[in-house]
Parts: structure tokens; C-alpha cells; sequence
């Protein structure tokens, strides 16, 4: 292994034409981290009692963890959807009897997540998940009409959202692709852009419900096992598809 200013080892290193992808290890917390330019796109605990727990931005008692622990009180939602693969983290979620399909653009990072030596999120927590290669709009716009329930929008280049995928155009794409009950979501987490006021104008000429959850300062335990602050936002047709969010002063 090599090794980078911070001192953490370089297990892997990988160029595509979307740009170099790295595999850090913590060798203190045995954490794997999957990083894209400067920003972490992904992390994995090897110890063995935690190969399964979500970490990073997707941590259950951060606003993912809300999210789906809302689900769980709602009605059934048994088809999802994941536009950004990382290092497939989002998959600790699963459940038996679901179906997941993960969109990714650059096959490298699909490489990485299936690696077994760097993650292990899609063996052994999601074995059945399908991953499709490519552009996800034009991906997306393969899949049938109301296919998912629900749709994570996560694709990061470093540490920008791709323009296109926020369009007013891109999410009528997304809404077709939702069922009538069904939520998308979005990672708006980065350093430099407030994309709240972005993201609530698409939704408001849209004529859809949005709630938006920040969770910018944590503690430094939280830091050293693997969470990472982060922000998200919630769309959906109707405030009653967003269930006891609608009621959560965490979600606004």
C-alpha cells in the first residue's frame, strides 16, 4: 500500500475518464474510505460486527436513518432506486423481498464497490442488487413508467452535483419513473453551494410537497466511527406520502 499526505494507506487507486477514484484505509477505526478527487464517496467498517451498518452520509441516526425508519411505518416500499453507486453503502438498508437497482456512470467505481478487499456493501448486504452502467438519465429513461417507489438521487463528481440531473426537465423524468405514492430523494451535501433554495424552486413548479433536513455539525465520536455531516431534501406528490416526516421538526 501506498500513502498519501494524511498517512492513511492507499489500497487502491484507479483512473477512468470521470476522474481518479482512491481506497484509503483508517487503519485506527478499520474504516475503508472510497474517495473521488478530495471528497469521500463512500465508507465501510471491516470489522466484522459492522460490515453492514451504513456510514458516511447515509449513518441511521442521520436523516437517512429517519427516513427509513419512517418507512417502516408506512406502507411497504419494495422498489428502489439508487442513482449513484459510491461504494454502495445506501444498500445496508435492504431488506428481503426488495428490489434494488443502483445507476452508475463510471465502471470503475462499480469495479471498486464489487471488489471484496475494498467493500463488501453489495455482497454481503445486497446480493440481488442490479447495477446498470451509463448516463443515468438515459438509463433512467429505459426503466418503465411508476418503477420505483423510491429514487435516491446521489451522483457526485468530487464534490459537484451533475447540473444536468438537477434540471426542471430531469425531474419530470424522475417523477415518471416514481409510483403515485412514491419519494425521491437527494444528497445535497457539499462545500460550496446552498442548494436548498435550488432544489425547493424545481419543487414548487413542480407542485410538489419538499422537506429539507441539515446535519451540518457532529460530534467527534460520530467523526472517528464513520458518519460524516450532511443535508438532504424530500420530494413527493403529496404531504401525506412523506408520512410522519411531515410531523418530524428535524425535516422542514
Amino acid at each position: 500500500a501506498l500513502s498519501l499526505g494524511d498517512a492513511r494507506p492507499l489500497l487502491h487507486v484507479e483512473r477512468s475518464f470521470f476522474g481518479v477514484n482512491s481506497v484509503l484505509v483508517d487503519p485506527g477505526s478499520q474504516l475503508h474510505l472510497l474517495v473521488h478527487g478530495d471528497t469521500v464517496h463512500g465508507v465501510q467498517s471491516f470489522d466484522p460486527s459492522r460490515r453492514c451498518e451504513p456510514l458516511s452520509y447515509y449513518d441511521r441516526s442521520g436523516p437517512i436513518g429517519r427516513l427509513f425508519a419512517a418507512l417502516e411505518r408506512m406502507e411497504a416500499r419494495k422498489r428502489v432506486a439508487v442513482v449513484g453507486l459510491g461504494a454502495g453503502c445506501l444498500v445496508a438498508y435492504s431488506r428481503p423481498g426488495e428490489e434494488w437497482t443502483l445507476y452508475e456512470i463510471d465502471p470503475s467505481v462499480e469495479r471498486i464497490a464489487r471488489d471484496p478487499r475494498l467493500f463488501t456493501y453489495l455482497c454481503d448486504c445486497a446480493p440481488e442488487a442490479r447495477v446498470i452502467l451509463g448516463d443515468a438519465r438515459l438509463s433512467l429513461a429505459r426503466a418503465p413508467a411508476g418503477a420505483y417507489d423510491l429514487l435516491f438521487l446521489d451522483a457526485y463528481s468530487s464534490d459537484a452535483i451533475p447540473v444536468h440531473l438537477i434540471t426542471r426537465e430531469a425531474l419530470a423524468l424522475y417523477l415518471a419513473k416514481l409510483s403515485p405514492h412514491g419519494i425521491l430523494v437527494l444528497n445535497i451535501s457539499n462545500r460550496y453551494l446552498d442548494l436548498k433554495p435550488v432544489v425547493g424552486d424545481l419543487a414548487r413548479a413542480a407542485g410538489l410537497t419538499a422537506l429539507g433536513c441539515d446535519e451540518l455539525k457532529i460530534s467527534e465520536e460520530d467523526r472517528a466511527r464513520g458518519k460524516t455531516p450532511s443535508q438532504w431534501v424530500l420530494m413527493a406528490r403529496s404531504p401525506d406520502d412523506l408520512g410522519p416526516l411531515k410531523e418530524d421538526p428535524q425535516w422542514q
